[in-house]
C-alpha cells in the first residue's frame, strides 16, 4: 500500500502508480484489489458494457484486457485485473476511473491539458490528434508548468479575495499528473530520444514524459480555455467565442462522459459548466492540417494570454 497526492486529493492505492507523488496525508481515497460483480438494476446512463452509472455509482469494464472497476461516492476505486496487466491497469485508474470519481466529488473534468503561465492557467481542448500534448510540451520548454495532462479538473469556489461578492468564483484547475503522454513523433520534434521513456503500454508509440521539475503542485486560476482545431487553414489563428458559442465549443469536452448524460446523473453540472464558460476566454485555435505548427500554435497562444492579460489590468484600472 502507498498513498499517492493528485488533484488534490491523498490516495490509498493497493495498485502501485509511479507516475504519481508520495504523500504523507490522510487518505481521502481508497484503490483496493477485488471483485467486482455484475451490475445489479437499473442504470441511469450506459454506454454498452463499457460504461454504467446510477447516481454516485459508475461501472467501467473493458472486455479485451480484462478490466473491471466501480466507482462509489467519490472515495473508491475497486477494481478487477490480471496482476500481470497492471502496467495496463494503472492507464485505466488513471484515466476513466479517476475521470468517474472526479464528477462524484462535484469537479468538471474536460478532456484537456493546463499549462500555467505568469498570466493565469490556460486549457487545450481538442479532439485526438488534435495537438494538446505537443503544444503543452512547446510551452514547457518556453518555462511554463504543467497543471494536468489529460485530466483537467475545474473547482469552482467562492471567491475569498478582499472586495469579493459572496457569489463570486473563482475557477480554477486542481493540479493532476506530473507528467505528459507524448507520441514519438512529438518526442522528436524536441529532440528527445523515445528510448529514455517508459512506454505507456507494450507495443504503443506514446510514452510517459515525467515533468516533475516544471509541475505545479497548487491550484491555477483558469484564465482561458483554448480549443485546438486542424483546418484547412494556411496559418494559426485565435478566434474568440462569446455567448452562448463558448458553452457548445467546451461541453464536448467533458471526460469521456456525453454533456446530457453528464447533467442528467449530476444536475448541478449544468450551472457549473455555464458559470466557467461565463468566466473564462474561450477560444477556437485553428491550425494547418497539414505539416509542423506546434511552435506557431504555442506562440499564438503566448500572444492571446498577453492581451488578455492588459485587457483584464486594463478593465480593473478604469
Amino acid at each position: 500500500m502507498q498513498v499517492y497526492r493528485a488533484f488534490g486529493l491523498n490516495i490509498d492505492s493497493e495498485l502501485s502508480l509511479p507516475e504519481l507523488p508520495l504523500s504523507n496525508g490522510k487518505p481521502e481515497v481508497w484503490i483496493r484489489r477485488g471483485r467486482v460483480g455484475e451490475w445489479q438494476g437499473e442504470c441511469a446512463v450506459q454506454y454498452g458494457e463499457r460504461f454504467r452509472i446510477r447516481g454516485q455509482e459508475w461501472m467501467i469494464r473493458f472486455k479485451l484486457l480484462p478490466f473491471t472497476a466501480l466507482i462509489r461516492n467519490g472515495e473508491s476505486i475497486q477494481f478487477e485485473a490480471n496482476p500481470a496487466q497492471d502496467t495496463v491497469s494503472g492507464l485505466h485508474i488513471l484515466g476513466s476511473c479517476t475521470g468517474a470519481l472526479l464528477f462524484q466529488r462535484g469537479l468538471i473534468p474536460l478532456h484537456g491539458n493546463t499549462t500555467a503561465t505568469k498570466h493565469g492557467a490556460a486549457m487545450f481542448v481538442g479532439k485526438i490528434g488534435a495537438g494538446k500534448s505537443a503544444t503543452t510540451m512547446a510551452l514547457l520548454r518556453r518555462g511554463h508548468r504543467l497543471v494536468a495532462d489529460d485530466i483537467s479538473a475545474v473547482s469552482l469556489k467562492p471567491r475569498t479575495d478582499e472586495g469579493a461578492c459572496a457569489y463570486e468564483t473563482t475557477p480554477s484547475v486542481v493540479p493532476g499528473f506530473p507528467r505528459l503522454k507524448l507520441w514519438r513523433a512529438s518526442l522528436n520534434h524536441f529532440d528527445c530520444n523515445s528510448a529514455e521513456f517508459q512506454p505507456l503500454r507494450p507495443g504503443l508509440d506514446k510514452f510517459h514524459v515525467p515533468v516533475s521539475q516544471q509541475f505545479s503542485d497548487e491550484p491555477q486560476p483558469l484564465r482561458a480555455i483554448y480549443v485546438l482545431q486542424p483546418e484547412d487553414a494556411p496559418e494559426v489563428r485565435v478566434r474568440p467565442l462569446s455567448g452562448l458559442a463558448k458553452l457548445e465549443a467546451v461541453r464536448p469536452h467533458l471526460y469521456k462522459l456525453r454533456f446530457p448524460d453528464a447533467i442528467r446523473v449530476f444536475p448541478p453540472l449544468m450551472a457549473d459548466l455555464c458559470r466557467l464558460v461565463d468566466l473564462v476566454r474561450v477560444s477556437i485555435v485553428e491550425r494547418p492540417r497539414e505539416g509542423n505548427s506546434i511552435e506557431e500554435v504555442a506562440d499564438a497562444i503566448e500572444r492571446d494570454l498577453a492581451s488578455g492579460y492588459r485587457s483584464r489590468n486594463a478593465a480593473s484600472v478604469a
